[in-house]
């Protein structure tokens, strides 16, 4: 069953839009490094209702084998070291749609 993985970002302040977003460019990259992601969307919040966090990354994975996988994986691993520095704090839910 498809997995969805979602991710909101607040970044630290004073993180320009352009490293945010090649922060998110980088994520989106990870569908050609890992086998099972069917579709990465990100982009940044438009409506102000989401307290301090400004973007977000849905994750669409084949099942939950592929989100075992996806953490230890050495490209996750790679672009976590990309956002670690610029990241204040992340908020990850991860279910299956019904």
């Amino acid at each position: 069953m498809t997995v969805q993985h979602i991710v909101m970002l607040e970044f630290n302040d004073g993180v320009d839009e352009d490293t945010r977003m090649t922060s998110l460019r980088a994520v989106e990259g990870l569908k050609d490094k890992i086998d099972g992601i069917e579709r990465i969307e990100s982009g940044k919040d438009f409506s102000g209702r989401a307290g301090e966090f400004t973007h977000a990354v849905i994750v669409t994975m084949r099942d939950r084998e592929v989100l075992s996988a996806y953490g230890p994986h050495p490209a996750h691993k790679e672009v976590q070291g990309l956002l670690g520095p610029v990241v204040k704090t992340l908020w990850v839910i991860d279910f299956e749609p019904s």
